[in-house]
């Protein structure tokens, strides 16, 4: 299988294409140029790139610990909230910090470019804060610089109200047992910054005493999965977007996976980020359920020639 072919096989929707995956696999270094001038050539508008193959192209870079990726998808999780979420749906909180961790080329600016971003989408950019944590657990990053950015993020982060960064950034805190940022925390619940219902405050201080008894084991209470990005077919072959009982029903009218993660949850299949909570918070959807429930996308996403024009100047 080509080069050529291997994008037009990873683009087909519905299915997780293992022979391409493999092929692309067999052929890393053949492969890695043409993976990094496709995803060019999308942020250039330079020609149509159809999304799924930019959502296996993402996770094999990922997957081959690619360190020449790190700027241009960094660039790439800088899209407008609609056309990232057109791409990699629930892929923004299940697997975005991870790929990232894996791509990491030892420089943390592009991760603090997103996470200071505020046309950033507000996921990724509390997912990227996960990175940071991550990347820090690691010895990749040095701790007293991470809590120098964290300690910064306090009074540069915007908006610093009904944003899910702040999220982010309190398990960054949480995670490395910064205590020394313990009353930041402290007031930016009190202003409002981090709304209770993702986290009360004595639920932090639980997780924050956690890590600062136990700096060598995982977090109390991780937000998913932390480690780097596996192998691309052993990762996905699970998901409930793979299976063959849910092939028929995972694809919209144009063709897109409209669901490519985690558990399946049909009552909330037509519910859009945007929309109010079915849970009946009164909250949008984003804000409250979402990240809980892994739910799959609205059907009602605009196609991607819609989107494509919007992708803002870098």
């Amino acid at each position: 299988m080509d080069p050529a072919q291997v994008i037009e096989q990873l683009a087909v929707p519905g299915r997780l294409p293992v022979e391409a995956i493999r092929a692309a696999q067999a052929n890393r270094e053949t492969m890695v140029p043409v993976f990094l001038r496709t995803i060019d050539d999308f942020l250039e508008l330079k020609g149509p790139v159809d999304p799924n193959a930019l959502f296996f192209i993402f996770h094999l870079l990922g997957e081959w610990r690619e360190k020449s990726a790190y700027w241009p998808l960094a660039v790439f999780l800088r899209l407008p909230p609609d056309v990232l979420d057109t791409i990699l749906g629930d892929c923004i909180t299940e697997t975005s910090h991870r790929v990232m961790a894996a791509v990491f080329d030892g420089d943390p600016a592009p991760l603090y470019d997103i996470i200071r971003d505020p046309e950033a989408d507000e996921f990724v950019r509390a997912k990227m804060c996960q990175t940071i944590a991550m990347l820090t657990r690691r010895g990749e990053l040095r701790r007293d610089a991470t809590a120098a950015f964290l300690r910064d993020c306090f009074a540069q982060l915007e908006p610093q109200q009904d944003c899910y960064v702040w999220s982010g950034w309190l398990d960054a805190v949480a995670w490395l047992g910064l205590n020394e940022l313990k009353p930041l925390v402290q007031q930016a619940f009190l202003r409002g910054s981090i709304d209770p219902m993702w986290l009360k405050f004595k639920d932090f201080e639980e997780d924050l005493q956690y890590s600062v008894d136990h700096p060598d084991a995982e977090p109390l209470n991780a937000d998913g999965d932390l480690t780097l990005f596996g192998e691309t077919v052993a990762e996905m072959s699970g998901w409930a977007g793979f299976q063959p009982k849910a092939a028929g029903n995972a694809t919209s009218d144009w063709g897109r996976p409209a669901y490519l993660g985690m558990p399946h949850r049909d009552p909330l299949r037509k519910v859009g980020r945007n929309d109010p909570c079915p849970c009946g918070s009164g909250k949008k959807f984003k804000k409250c359920c979402l990240t809980s429930a892994s739910a799959p996308l609205s059907e009602d996403a605009p196609p991607w020639e819609a989107t494509a024009p919007y992708i803002r100047d870098r």
